[in-house]
């Protein structure tokens, strides 16, 4: 088997795992829920526009960056989002592991012993 192949099945793994799965449904969930996709769509336009005015060379205000957090909070106070979240977080670290796995061979240490049981 191929470096490649390896890694395509590698990639398969991924994607039959439970995080994953978990991670899909709860996108489904979230992007299905109308209160949901107008705070991201909230958030994301106003990040943009303060991205946009920092590249520009101006000065995000107090209050602009509150106006921000406030966004995030109702962010994290909507089920949705919140599920999505957590499932994006869990999904993360499991990738974290497979890279410090990955890493470790490559370098030459232990993989099994950093890898931290997940998986």
């Amino acid at each position: 088997m191929s470096i490649i192949e390896k890694a395509e099945a590698l990639g398969e793994e991924i994607v039959d795992s439970a995080e994953y799965t978990k991670l899909k449904k709860a996108e489904e969930v979230m992007h299905s829920d109308d209160d949901a996709k107008a705070l991201l769509d909230e958030f994301q336009a106003k990040q943009k526009q303060l991205q946009m005015a920092q590249m520009n060379g101006q000065q995000v205000t107090q209050e602009q960056q509150q106006e921000l957090q406030a966004l995030q909070g109702k962010m994290q106070q909507n089920e949705s989002i919140k599920s999505f979240m957590e499932a994006q977080q869990q999904f993360g670290q499991v990738m974290e592991s497979i890279n410090k796995v990955l890493t470790n061979f490559i370098e030459g240490k232990d993989a099994e012993a950093d890898a931290g049981g997940c998986c």
